[in-house]
């Protein structure tokens, strides 16, 4: 097979590998992953059973794929976690953690990172690969981010505090309160993020507390 050949046929392997990913993205997001049945994915991505389990051995290996998948495509949308932010004084440091934490949570309050969180929690136990996908979403990776911050701002002489990982769990926890509890049981319609005066409000307790 020509190398020209090889790219064809690569191609339009990857083309119906994200077909299937978008019907089956509707119906995990929807349905979890033991309420999916293949025949409802197959339905959705517009490809018969056969199809699908020629590119998906297991339900488990595509659902796997779909998370990441949606996963990736938050993150790159919501590109909170990336960039080198200010901390080297107090009033950088309270700005860089408000706008951190605004875009936060504007970027988990959205209906598909929700839907994500929701099937991640509550399907880990059948599909424990997917028990990973947690540590990379934005609320994984926010904690990290922050202790970061912190750190820095200690070795500039801006805050004061002992425990750094202690002090970003006080952050980070009464932050996304506002969220996740409340977003992933929610039924009755969009979750709404606090507004900016509400995340000063946290940041500068949180700061008076530590410097």
């Amino acid at each position: 097979m020509t190398a020209a050949k090889t790219a064809q046929e690569s191609a339009r392997s990857e083309a119906k590998r994200a077909q299937i990913r978008h019907g089956a993205t509707r119906v995990f997001l929807a349905e979890g992953f033991a309420g999916a049945t293949t025949d409802a994915i197959a339905k959705a991505a517009g490809v018969s059973k056969q199809t699908l389990y020629v590119y998906y051995r297991s339900k488990e290996q595509l659902m796997v794929d779909v998370l990441t998948s949606l996963l990736a495509r938050l993150n790159r949308d919501h590109a909170v976690l990336e960039g080198e932010r200010p901390v080297g004084s107090l009033p950088e440091l309270r700005a860089t953690l408000v706008e951190l934490a605004s875009e936060v949570l504007t970027a988990i309050s959205g209906s598909d990172y929700l839907a994500l969180s929701r099937v991640i929690i509550a399907d880990s136990p059948r599909v424990p690969e997917i028990g990973r996908l947690w540590a990379q979403t934005i609320t994984g990776g926010i904690r990290l981010l922050v202790i970061g911050l912190l750190e820095r701002a200690r070795e500039a002489g801006v805050v004061v505090v002992d425990d750094v990982e202690a002090a970003t769990r006080l952050l980070t926890g009464g932050l996304l309160t506002y969220i996740l509890p409340d977003g992933i049981v929610a039924v009755d319609g969009p979750v709404t993020a606090p507004d900016r005066e509400r995340v000063e409000r946290i940041v500068d307790l949180f700061l008076r507390a530590v410097t």
